[in-house]
């Protein structure tokens, strides 16, 4: 743990993470009044997956070539342009809820514009962290610290929506999310930044393509991001259908859907704690194939679960298997790139992260409606161990192989 908070010797990084501590819950509190009233006006586990699909779409499409642009420019003044833009976003939807003209085409269309805005202000931040700490001994614990900050916010942001819902409707929620985001822009605006470490005429070489080649060419890379993709897919076909086990199952409404969130928060913050707290890098291979199996257990079990009480804890648990793998292939991959290439292989794996939630909505409302939520997490549990049997021949032969390259990681 002393390992982790070293890191916030670092300023810029220590301003970068309280700044974005506060935006992040606003994000998740927006996220999940967002989630409760498309429920709301489709009223169907079918047309919730389709039109999160399409809400969802820009990111799948966009993010490979938005990676590659974010290496073309500064990435501070980049991000200070796209928070403007997620704030005025978040402002339009706190009005059109509140004077009550907020369509089911008007939240489609917000959405759509909010996945555009994600699929270059992901990429951005990622990218942006290792330019935040100046000892290379403290990146691993930087890239576990952002990935607690996210999950974090998780657990605090859902049940405060979920609070306000109850007590004055979602338009607050949206209001709340608007202003978030000064606090992050005002963390950019007061770092002290050095002139950025990639030449221009260098990062406008590298494209799409040209990432997409690194990836396919390195087996490491290659395992991480198809193994998480994979599983990434099977996973979202089960959060998409969170409202109707808070309705229909639990009985408990947006406060519910608020505490299931939330608990998804609470195992992800453990997730990424374990993972920022391992001073080899190496030893996180094994875990990212070991919490797959944990996720798809998690799985079967929340097929099985019926009172409020064993739901929470399933989600603490698939939480902290979903993000315990996301974390490791974050750290894994971000420790075997250079900054040539920083953003354009991020956005990849971002793409699993993000792309896989269309893809996921769809097949979750598809097999909601004909399952049922239970029969739903049921069979994607079953896909996910399926699918990490079927990488661990692979996992085996790249972890012989890291260890070929790497005979003595360090911390």
């Amino acid at each position: 743990m002393y390992n982790l908070l070293r890191t916030f010797q670092e300023r810029n990084y220590a301003l970068f993470f309280t700044g974005q501590s506060l935006s992040l819950i606003g994000y998740w509190i927006q996220s999940t009044t967002f989630n409760w009233l498309l429920y709301q006006l489709t009223d169907s586990a079918l047309w919730l997956g389709y039109f999160s699909a399409a809400i969802n779409l820009p990111v799948l499409v966009l993010l490979p070539f938005a990676g590659s642009l974010v290496d073309r420019f500064d990435r501070r003044r980049l991000l200070l342009i796209l928070q403007f833009l997620f704030m005025l976003q978040a402002l339009a939807l706190a009005v059109l809820t509140h004077f009550d003209l907020l369509t089911l085409a008007l939240i489609v269309a917000m959405g759509c514009l909010q996945s555009i805005l994600t699929a270059f202000d992901s990429p951005a931040r990622q990218a942006f962290v290792p330019r935040l700490v100046t000892n290379r001994e403290h990146l691993p614990a930087a890239i576990s610290l952002n990935s607690m900050l996210f999950n974090t916010s998780r657990a605090i942001g859902p049940p405060i929506a979920g609070w306000v819902m109850a007590q004055t409707g979602p338009a607050p929620c949206f209001l709340l999310n608007a202003l978030s985001y000064l606090c992050i822009i005002s963390a950019l605006l007061l770092m002290r930044l050095s002139a950025p470490p990639i030449p221009v005429k260098s990062a406008r070489r590298q494209g799409a393509v040209d990432n997409l080649r690194l990836i396919l060419g390195a087996p490491p890379l290659r395992y991480l991001i198809l193994s998480y993709t994979s599983v990434a897919v099977a996973t979202m076909s089960i959060y998409v259908l969170l409202p109707i086990w808070a309705r229909e199952v639990l009985g408990t409404g947006p406060q519910g859907l608020g505490w299931l969130m939330g608990g998804i928060g609470v195992g992800a913050l453990i997730g990424a704690a374990l993972v920022g707290t391992q001073r080899q890098p190496a030893r996180l291979w094994p875990l990212f194939r070991q919490a797959a199996v944990l996720l798809g257990l998690a799985l079967i079990l929340l097929s099985q679960a019926e009172g409020v009480g064993p739901a929470l804890v399933v989600t603490v648990l698939l939480g902290l298997a979903y993000i315990a793998q996301g974390v490791a292939a974050n750290t894994l991959l971000q420790l075997s790139i250079d900054d040539d290439h920083r953003a354009g292989v991020m956005a990849f794996y971002l793409l699993a992260a993000f792309g896989s939630i269309p893809v996921g909505n769809l097949i979750g409302g598809w097999l909601g409606e004909w399952r049922g939520p239970h029969g739903a997490a049921l069979m994607s549990g079953i896909v996910v161990l399926i699918v990490t049997a079927l990488f661990w021949p692979t996992s085996n032969r790249v972890i012989a192989h890291v260890a070929r390259e790497s005979p003595s990681p360090t911390a």
